[in-house]
């Protein structure tokens, strides 16, 4: 017996079956969905599935009998053993075995969650749509760089942003965010199609040329639906009447509008500069381009140019804004090499001198406020993080990040129903941004509402954003623990480690079989090479609290902020009744928040000293 699974093996028997197992998935989803769009009768896919089954079969005789060889397929007694090349198509099959698992976990994804449109969702749509056609609505895309120099991309995009700031403090402008409007760039979509996707009447494009003490922008104004100019100018300056280019621009758009469309728009309040040091007003564009790439070393080039801006100018508030900015965000992010390691009481220190003196020396700035409200939050302040957050939504109400950050504080407490307020105002804000959506499906799906969920989830997926422990969690507690394979070996990149993961949570387990099995998985994932693109599964607090690793679990969720809005998916409720959640809670101080304003949507106290939460 053993001789026979040792030639199955070196023919790559099981390599094949596995292969077209993979395959056959694929082909019987995409059929699905090709079936029921074309409404083919029902016996056409019975045919197919059964076309598909009978394969499998003949697919391991094939593999049993023949082999591929340079000079064409042979009979497998005809090839000396010596020559072989099972090795090399074994490769091959492990990488189509991959590729096939990876393409239809995206069609099971799709299929899934695509076309599902909750009514909320839709209302919400509808909703937004109609306050938009009572404003006039803008996107100002990132100008372009025609400079000699490449590296002056970041001053183009700059001043683009800083139009976009002007005309967001307009009455009665609805301006697409940031965020939003600058993800389209270099994806070579027409100016109709942008507008669409953002929900637009209008958009700002433009260029900038800067050639040392001189620049010249162009921009123009045009009619999305008709693809008329309504306005373009040229503007050739010195570098030093920037500021007033701005409000030139600004003030021109909002012209152009009123006397053409006849609409009530006012005029644009004047820029107050900044900084009188040209130098420092470019160090800050640069390092404010760096800061909204978020990568590691980026940001690390974004605090030092900060400072150089900073250093330039010591009076420049918004210097001192972005350097809090980036003091705030850092921890969450692997220090590159030959950097020291800001940890978050560093982190706090720094972020809160920084974000001060931004306010001291302009006190209309919100961010500084906002920022405060994450750093006050993560050191366990929850009364004063979120008086920081409100007072940045109240002084700055279009800005998404705000509402997205109190959202995030909200659901971290537990208040899972208030914080989508906080996130379906963010998401409004800025639809197209995947966090948004993101932490809004997360939430939904924490008040077991999946199906309002799934749209959320889509459209952050769509964005890049990587959510697979909340999928493979989703299928887990479903049952569906077919899908859950797909993800899961989508995730280990291959099916190697399956045979060690899925059993934890294919029970049920008694606590000593299952410690057996989780044991057993982190053996053997310790020989598997870590894949950059996800998160090790030994620091996830998520798939650890769900593993039933409660101390380990409980370790990073107090270390690492950025996961605790996580803790209340119902795949945790094991975890939230365990001793190791209250220390949780009693570390970060939220049963002290609870106790003062109210206990949050799962938890309900048991006299003075405990509690206990679903």
């Amino acid at each position: 017996m053993a001789g026979l699974i040792t030639e199955l093996k070196r023919r790559n028997v099981f390599r094949v079956a596995a292969a077209y197992a993979a395959i056959g998935w694929l082909l019987a989803e995409i059929g699905g969905l090709l079936f029921a769009t074309f409404e083919a009768p029902g016996w056409v896919m019975k045919v197919y599935t059964t076309l598909i089954i009978l394969g499998f079969p003949l697919a391991l005789f094939l593999a049993w009998a023949f082999e591929i060889t340079p000079e064409g397929i042979k009979r497998e007694h005809e090839i000396d053993r010596s020559e072989s090349m099972t090795h090399q198509t074994g490769q091959r099959l492990n990488t189509i075995i991959i590729l096939a698992i990876a393409i239809a976990v995206a069609v099971l994804l799709f299929d899934r969650f695509g076309g599902q449109q909750s009514a909320q969702l839709a209302e919400s749509e509808s909703a937004a749509k109609k306050a938009q056609d009572e404003v006039v609505s803008i996107a100002v895309l990132p100008f372009v760089n025609m400079s000699s120099d490449p590296e002056q991309e970041y001053f183009s995009v700059g001043i683009s942003e800083e139009i976009l700031n002007q005309l967001v403090r307009v009455e009665g402008l609805s301006v697409a965010s940031r965020t939003s409007a600058f993800a389209f760039k270099g994806q070579g979509l027409g100016l109709a199609e942008i507008a669409r996707e953002l929900g637009v009447d209008y958009v700002l494009e433009g260029s900038v040329r800067k050639d040392r003490d001189n620049i010249r922008i162009t921009a123009q104004l045009i009619d999305a639906s008709t693809d008329r100019h309504l306005w373009s100018e040229s503007y050739d300056r010195e570098l030093t009447s920037i500021f007033a280019i701005q409000d030139e621009i600004s003030a021109s758009i909002v012209t152009a509008l009123r006397e053409t469309l006849g609409v009530d728009i006012q005029k644009t309040a004047s820029t107050v500069a900044p900084t009188t040091d040209m130098d420092a007003y470019t160090a800050f564009l640069k390092a404010r381009e760096l800061f909204l790439s978020r990568d590691a070393l980026a940001l690390r080039q974004s605090l030092e140019i900060y400072q150089q801006a900073i250093d330039r100018d010591p009076d420049f508030a918004r210097a001192w804004e972005g350097l809090a900015a980036v003091y705030a965000v850092i921890p969450g992010y692997i220090s590159p090499e030959g950097y020291e390691v800001i940890d978050y009481e560093k982190s706090y220190r720094l972020t809160t001198q920084a974000a001060r003196k931004a306010m001291d020396l302009d006190p209309t700035l919100s961010m500084p406020h906002a920022v405060l409200g994450i750093i006050f939050s993560d050191a366990h302040d929850h009364e004063i993080a979120l008086r920081e957050l409100d007072a940045a939504i109240e002084m700055e109400p279009r800005e998404s990040t705000a509402w997205m950050w109190r959202g995030m504080r909200t659901s971290m407490l537990g208040y899972l129903e208030e914080s989508l307020n906080y996130y379906k105002e963010a998401y409004r804000l800025d639809p197209v941004t995947g966090i948004n959506s993101d932490h809004l499906g997360a939430a939904l799906t924490a008040l077991r509402r999946n199906e309002e969920a799934y749209p959320y989830l889509v459209n952050a997926l769509d964005q890049g954003r990587s959510i697979h422990q909340l999928l493979f969690l989703l299928d887990v507690e479903n049952g569906d623990f077919l899908n859950a394979r797909m993800i899961a070996t989508y995730v280990f990149g291959g099916q190697e480690m399956l045979q060690y993961f899925m059993p934890i949570f294919e029970g049920p387990h008694g606590v000593s079989e299952r410690q057996q099995l989780v044991d057993r998985f982190f053996v053997k994932i310790e020989l598997l090479e870590p894949r950059p693109q996800f998160v090790d599964t030994r620091r996830d607090p998520i798939l650890l609290a769900a593993m039933g690793v409660f101390d380990q679990a409980t370790k990073y969720f107090v270390e690492e902020p950025g996961w605790r809005d996580h803790v209340w998916n119902p795949a945790l409720a094991e975890y939230r009744a365990s001793a190791q959640f209250k220390d949780y809670v009693r570390q970060t101080k939220m049963d002290t928040y609870w106790r003062k304003h109210g206990w949050p949507d799962l938890c309900r106290p048991l006299g003075d000293d405990d509690f206990e939460c679903d």
